[in-house]
């Protein structure tokens, strides 16, 4: 009996227990596709390669295992660079599946051909073409391997048309057993390191912890609750860290942000970066004399941007921290006094800033941004409580995701995606729907600018064709950061002067929703907006809420990850 290679790919794929792959199909890799869906499998079929890559970068990050993405060669490979891009900033573990020409057409100028393997082996941890269908299990189940142990990242595998259309034996194919590849290995922080970085926290007097995203990809949320529990030792969640611990703990200094930077004098920075997000560790934000302890699973980040007198950890991040926890207990470490009065003078703060934020959100026509944000909490929340479903955020946009990042609660570990490390844009769509799929008792809610939308809008109707319960919410001010009124625009028009930030006014989104056979709302008051988010809870299918917002034309647009200082530009 014979067997296709378009088989062999969907048995390796079961073998991995992989659910989705994630892709467009096209010459040659439809007949992939479809295999993959007659083993069961979910291939879910995009608009755009970007967006699926995005999406199945998505996936990897909610379910700490490698996803797929399966795309037809050369365009539809260039498409997927996004997605390989994101993967390997974020650190997270991505197996790209590519058609490409056949073999015995190469540099005959054959239908795209592209020589994807020597395009993709600097941008990837392996990239290979399998030399017989015989070794194609090998080859794939490699990739998945390689893809997470370690630095997650991406791994590639060449799918040539003359391999996709041969066949061979049964019994010449042996798919091995990939049982001790399908979780990446931990490893145990060193026990001097660890007595090391006991000893710096029982001697702090103002310890933080920072939260980043590697503390939720590593799924490490209760050890560092644990960890924080135990020690009493405030913490600061990076965007994407919120949520690993209950942002309503009395230590979250989010709040206090300014303050727990500044006054900190040791640092442990549990999967998070000191790039751009955290002001690189550098004055004024920081310290001039603060310690940073830094643990990641990633040994090449360690020492980035840190002082000489910095402490490095490589570890798993829940190995570690339940091993400090243990080992604070065993030393018999309690808060000292000039902590605590460390601890009481950022409470402070916090409950200071809390209530000017407060008293900044005011009910207008039109409405503003953070008003708008704030009502959809206030609605989201209530409705999540009442029916026990989670709301998972994704926030794409520039001002609509740094001020959802402090306005929108995040009530569990990966409970908020964003643009991360490398603020990408164009990610939005293709996140909701992994979203969706990888917690399909949660109610996904997308929060997007009105400019971010643009760029994966018709995956929309991806979202609604897999049946996805999603409610996206466009904050629309008619442009990029800011836009303009209906009569700045037509005089502006008029003149030949449209500024680049600006978009068309009032741009009727809720529309494609409609047309794709979703549900549409368009939102200028605060009660439409209430209405429009229950009703849009109520209904299992893909809704989106077109809320009009203040263009903001005369606000300046301000960088809070800038930094201050004016430096001479050395090149």
């Amino acid at each position: 009996m014979k067997k296709t290679c378009s088989e062999v790919i969907a048995e390796t794929l079961v073998s991995l227990q992989v659910k989705y792959v994630f892709g467009i199909v096209g010459i040659p890799v439809i007949q992939v596709a479809e295999a993959i869906r007659d083993a069961g499998i979910h291939f879910v079929s995009f608009r755009n390669e970007q967006s699926a890559a995005y999406a199945a970068t998505a996936y990897a990050y909610l379910t700490k295992k490698p996803a797929f993405c399966l795309v037809v060669g050369g365009p539809g490979v260039i498409h997927a660079m996004a997605g390989v891009f994101n993967a390997n900033n974020n650190r997270w573990p991505l197996v790209l599946l590519a058609g490409s020409s056949e073999t015995s057409l190469r540099h005959m100028g054959a239908f795209q051909e592209f020589d994807q393997v020597s395009f993709l082996t600097p941008h990837t941890k392996f990239a290979a073409r399998p030399p017989s269908i015989q070794l194609l299990p090998s080859y794939i189940q490699r990739a998945y391997r390689v893809s997470h142990f370690g630095t997650p990242g991406t791994a590639y595998v060449d799918l040539p048309a003359d391999l996709i259309e041969s066949s061979t034996a049964s019994e010449d194919i042996c798919i091995p057993s990939p049982s001790n590849i399908l979780d990446s290995p931990v490893v145990n922080a060193a026990e001097d390191v660890l007595n090391k970085v006991a000893d710096i926290l029982i001697h702090a007097k103002a310890p933080l912890i920072v939260v980043g995203k590697g503390v939720a990809y590593s799924k490490a949320e209760d050890a560092v609750y644990n960890l924080v529990e135990k020690s009493g030792i405030p913490f600061l969640p990076t965007p994407m860290g919120k949520g690993c611990i209950p942002e309503t703990h009395p230590l979250n200094a989010s709040a206090a942000r300014s303050s727990a930077l500044k006054s900190a004098d040791v640092v442990i920075l549990l999967g998070a970066r000191l790039n751009w997000l955290l002001h690189f560790g550098k004055q004024p934000r920081w310290s001039q004399t603060v310690r940073f302890i830094q643990v990641d699973t990633c040994a090449e980040e360690l020492g980035n941007n840190t002082s000489l007198g910095s402490t490095f950890v490589w570890a798993d991040i829940a190995c570690f921290a339940n091993q400090l926890s243990t080992l604070l207990e065993k030393k018999g470490y309690k808060r000292s006094p000039s902590v605590a009065q460390y601890v009481n003078s950022l409470a402070a703060v916090r409950k200071k800033n809390e209530q000017k934020a407060l008293n900044q959100l005011q009910s207008s026509t039109p409405l503003r941004m953070n008003y708008s944000l704030h009502v959809m909490n206030e609605v989201l929340t209530l409705l999540s409580k009442n029916s026990s479903t989670p709301v998972t955020w994704v926030s794409e946009g520039a001002n609509t995701m740094d001020r959802s990042r402090l306005l929108l609660h995040v009530s569990h570990a990966r409970g908020r995606l964003d643009a991360g490390t490398t603020s990408t844009m164009g990610l939005g769509m293709g996140y909701s729907i992994a979203t969706a799929l990888a917690n399909p008792n949660h109610r996904v809610v997308s929060v997007f600018g009105d400019s971010a939308f643009g760029f994966s809008a018709m995956e929309v109707e991806t979202a609604i064709r897999n049946k996805l319960n999603i409610i996206i919410i466009i904050l629309n001010n008619n442009g990029i950061y800011h836009g303009l009124d209906a009569d700045s625009y037509k005089d502006l028009e008029e003149k030949n002067q449209l500024p680049t930030t600006a978009l068309s006014v009032a741009t009727r989104y809720d529309a494609i929703c409609q047309a794709c056979g979703g549900q549409g709302f368009f939102v200028q008051t605060e009660q439409e907006l209430k209405d429009a988010l229950t009703t849009a809870w109520k209904t299992n299918n893909v809704s989106l809420i077109n809320v009009m917002i203040d263009p903001e034309s005369k606000m300046k647009l301000i960088f809070n990850w800038m930094q201050e200082t004016k430096k001479p530009v050395k090149l």
